[in-house]
C-alpha cells in the first residue's frame, strides 16, 4: 500500500539491489541463487505457473473492487475487471451473464457465481497473450495445459476467502468504522480502490464522498459490509508503483491485500496454489518483512490524510487459493523484529557488494528444501543433505555454480546445452574464448581518473528511465561524461579543478565514453587521492569482445519519465567460468538478437561496455557491434 512517492527514484526508479520481500526470500533460500537471479538478472525458462498466479491475483483484486447494487437493486452478472481488461486489449466489453438482486450475503455470493465464467475466460485469454510473448519457454510445457477447472478453482477460493471477511463484518455489525463509511465513504488516508470511484495515486488525497447505498442508521446490510470489508489492493488503473518504500530507499515491498475493517490492520498475501511446495517456506519471512515496512512507513512526511487513523497491525495471513486455506503468521515482537531488521540491513550490504569483482560472489549456502502439507504447513526434513541438493537442483544458476552438486549441475546443463557439450568435462575446451574474444572475468571493473569537473546537469532520465545526475570530466581537450549508475546511487557531484574520481566504472553509450558513479565511487581533490594509478581519459576501455553460450533470455518494455516508450531485450552469456548480461535497446534489437535461443553459441564483437547496479553489461550498438551465432542442430 503506497503512502508516499518512491524515495529519490521517481515513479520508474527500480534497483536490483533494493531489498524486497521476494528478494529476501530468494537470499534465504541461497545467497548465490540470489546473485544469479537478482543481481545479474538471470531468468528461468518460463512455465505456466509463473504467469497464472499474477493473472489470477489481478482478476480477484478486480473483483474485490466491485460496487454492488444496493437496496435490493438488480446487479447484472458482468465483471468490471473483465471489461477493463478487454478494453486494454482493444476488445469489446463482455456480455452480462444473467442478473441477481443484492439483498443479503447469499445474493452477493450468487452474483460472484454469475461472473466466474467471464473471469475464467478473460484469465485464459490473458494467459495465452502473455505466453505468446514469452521469449524462453520451458521445454515440454504449454499454456494449453491450463484447463478452465484449474482457474475456476483458484477464483472460487479467492471469492470464498473474501466472502468470509464480509460475513465477519456483518457479524461485527459493520465494525468500528460503520458510522464513518455512512457519513463520507471510505475514511482511510489510502482508500481501498473501487471501480465506481476515481483512482487515487500514491501520496494523493482521495476526497471521496459517501456512496449512494449506505443506510443512515440501523443494522449493517450485506451491501454495506461488502463496501466496508473491501481490502486495499493494487489499482490496475494507476501506473505509478503501489508499494511501500523504506524512507532511505534500501527496502521496498508490494503487498497483495490489506484488510482494515475491524479496527486493526491485517496484511494478506495471495498464493495461487495449495501451499504444498518447498517455495511455501518463504511466506513467513515475506510477511514479516511487510510487518516491518508497514511500521517504518506510518509516520512519513507528505503522506495523505484520512478521517480515521488505521488501527494497529494485528495479523499476517497467507491466502492459498487452492483449498482455500488461510495460513496465520504470528507477528514478531518489537525486540525480535529489531534483531531481524539488523540482519536484513546486513543482508542488504552483502547484496550490494556481491559481484563488484568476479571473485566477490554471494556465498553458496542452500537451505534445505522443505515440502509442505496443504495450507503451507511444513513437513519434517529427514535428510538435510539431500534436501539441500533439491534446492540446488531448482536453482537458476546451478549449471555455473562451483558449489552445486555434480548431479544438479549436470541436470541444469542438460536443460541449457546441446548434447555435444552437455558433458561438463568438455565445457572448458568448448567455451574457452578465442581471440579477439577475452574471458568475461577480464572486463575492467573499476578505475581511477582525474581532471576538472564541470558542465553539471540533472536530474535527467538515463536509458533505463531513471532520474540521474551527471557532469563532464575534462583534461586538456579531452572530455568524458560522468553520470550516476542509477537514481541517487552517488549523490551531488562537486564542481572544480583537479579532482580525483576513484573506483568509477568505465563504459560507453551511443559511441560516447562514459564513467559511472555509484556508492562505491569517491570524488575528492586529487591531492588527497594518495598513491593510486590513474587512467588517461583517452585510454578508458569502452568495448569488449566476448563469447560463450546463451544461458538465459528475457526482455521488457515500458514508458520513461518523459512519457516515451522504450524496449529492451537481454540474453546472458556464459564462457564456462563467468556470466554476463548482454542488452539491446530499442532499434538495436535486430533480427539476429531476437532470434537468439538458449543453447546458442554466441560471439559479441565490439560490444559497448555498460553497467547496471554495479555489475557489468555488454550493450549492443546497432552500427558497430557484430553478432556471430552458432545454433545447435
Amino acid at each position: 500500500m503506497p503512502v508516499v512517492l518512491p524515495p529519490g527514484a521517481g515513479y520508474l526508479g527500480k534497483s536490483r539491489r533494493r531489498i524486497s520481500a521476494s528478494g529476501l526470500v530468494t537470499w534465504e533460500r541461497c545467497p548465490r541463487q540470489w546473485h544469479y537471479r537478482r543481481r545479474i538478472g538471470l531468468n528461468d525458462a518460463t512455465v505456466p505457473e509463473m504467469i497464472i498466479g499474477l493473472v489470477v491475483e489481478d482478476a480477484l483484486c478486480g473483483l474485490y473492487m466491485e460496487r454492488l447494487s444496493a437496496d435490493g437493486g438488480v446487479m447484472a452478472g458482468r465483471s468490471s475487471w473483465v471489461d477493463f481488461s478487454r478494453e486494454e486489449g482493444g476488445l469489446e466489453p463482455s456480455e452480462a451473464n444473467g442478473e441477481v438482486a443484492i439483498t443479503d450475503l447469499a445474493s452477493v455470493g450468487a452474483w460472484c457465481d454469475l461472473v466466474i465464467p467471464a473471469l475464467v475466460a478473460e484469465i485464459q485469454r490473458i494467459l495465452r497473450v502473455r505466453w505468446e510473448k514469452v521469449t524462453w519457454k520451458a521445454i515440454g510445457r504449454d499454456i494449453e495445459e491450463v484447463k478452465d477447472y484449474r482457474i475456476e478453482n483458484l477464483v472460487k477460493g479467492g471469492i470464498a476467502l473474501q466472502i468470509e471477511e464480509v460475513a465477519n463484518c456483518i457479524g461485527a455489525d459493520g465494525g468500528p468504522y460503520l458510522a464513518d463509511y455512512r457519513e463520507g465513504g471510505d475514511p482511510f488516508s489510502v482508500p481501498a480502490p473501487c471501480w465506481s470511484e476515481k483512482p487515487v495515486k500514491p501520496a494523493e488525497n482521495s476526497g471521496r464522498a459517501a456512496a449512494a447505498g449506505f443506510e443512515s442508521e440501523g443494522t449493517v446490510t450485506a451491501w454495506e459490509a461488502w463496501e466496508i470489508a473491501r481490502p486495499w489492493v493494487k489499482d490496475p488503473r494507476v501506473e505509478e508503483p503501489q508499494r511501500l518504500f523504506h524512507p532511505d530507499g534500501w527496502g521496498a515491498g508490494e503487498m497483495d491485500l490489506v484488510h482494515r475493517w475491524d479496527g486493526t490492520v491485517r496484511i494478506c498475501d495471495i498464493k495461487a496454489s495449495a501451499g504444498t511446495s518447498g517455495y511455501s517456506s518463504g511466506l513467513i519471512g515475506q510477511l514479516r518483512f511487510y510487518q516491518w515496512l508497514w511500521g517504518v512507513t506510518r509516520d512519513l512526511d507528505d503522506r495523505p490524510t484520512g478521517r480515521v487513523v488505521e488501527g494497529p497491525l494485528s495479523g499476517l495471513e497467507g491466502w492459498y487459493l487452492s483449498g482455500p486455506f488461510r495460513k496465520m503468521v504470528d507477528l514478531l515482537d518489537d525486540e525480535t523484529l529489531e534483531s531481524e531488521v539488523e540482519r536484513w540491513l546486513n543482508t542488504h550490504e552483502q547484496m550490494t557488494s556481491s559481484g563488484l569483482h568476479p571473485s566477490d560472489l554471494a556465498p553458496a549456502d542452500p537451505a534445505p528444501w522443505v515440502n509442505h502439507a496443504p495450507g503451507g504447513n511444513p513437513l519434517p526434513v529427514t535428510d538435510e543433505k539431500a534436501a539441500k541438493a533439491i534446492t540446488c537442483e531448482r536453482c537458476t544458476g546451478a549449471a555455473y555454480c562451483d558449489a552445486a552438486p555434480e548431479l544438479a549441475r549436470t541436470k541444469a546443463l542438460a536443460n541449457l546445452a546441446s548434447p555435444d557439450i552437455s558433458d561438463s568435462s568438455k565445457l572448458a575446451e568448448t567455451l574457452t574464448p578465442i581471440s579477439p574474444c577475452t574471458p568475461i572475468s577480464e572486463i575492467p571493473r573499476r578505475l581511477h581518473v582525474k581532471g576538472t569537473l564541470k558542465g553539471h546537469w540533472g536530474p535527467l532520465a538515463n536509458h533505463f528511465g531513471e532520474e540521474v545526475r551527471g557532469a563532464t570530466v575534462v583534461v586538456g581537450s579531452t572530455n568524458v561524461v560522468v553520470e550516476e549508475m542509477g537514481a541517487q546511487s552517488f549523490g551531488e557531484i562537486p564542481e572544480g579543478e583537479d579532482f580525483a574520481l576513484l573506483d568509477v566504472a568505465p563504459g560507453q553509450w551511443r559511441r560516447m565514453t562514459r564513467l559511472y558513479l555509484d556508492e562505491h565511487s569517491t570524488v575528492k581533490p586529487a591531492a588527497e587521492a594518495g598513491d593510486v594509478e590513474f587512467t588517461r581519459l583517452g585510454l578508458i576501455p569502452t568495448r569488449a569482445n566476448l563469447s560463450g553460450m546463451v544461458v538465459s533470455r528475457g526482455g521488457m518494455k515500458g514508458v520513461n519519465a518523459r512519457g516515451r516508450q522504450w524496449s529492451m531485450e537481454t540474453c546472458h552469456l556464459w564462457d564456462g567460468e563467468d556470466v554476463i548480461e548482454v542488452v539491446a535497446f530499442g532499434q538495436s534489437i535486430g533480427r539476429t538478437f531476437q532470434d537468439l535461443r538458449v543453447g546458442d553459441r554466441l560471439r559479441v564483437l565490439a560490444g559497448e561496455l555498460g553497467w547496471r547496479d554495479g555489475v557489468p553489461q555488454l550493450r549492443i550498438d546497432s552500427r558497430q557491434t557484430r553478432l556471430e551465432v552458432n545454433s545447435p542442430e
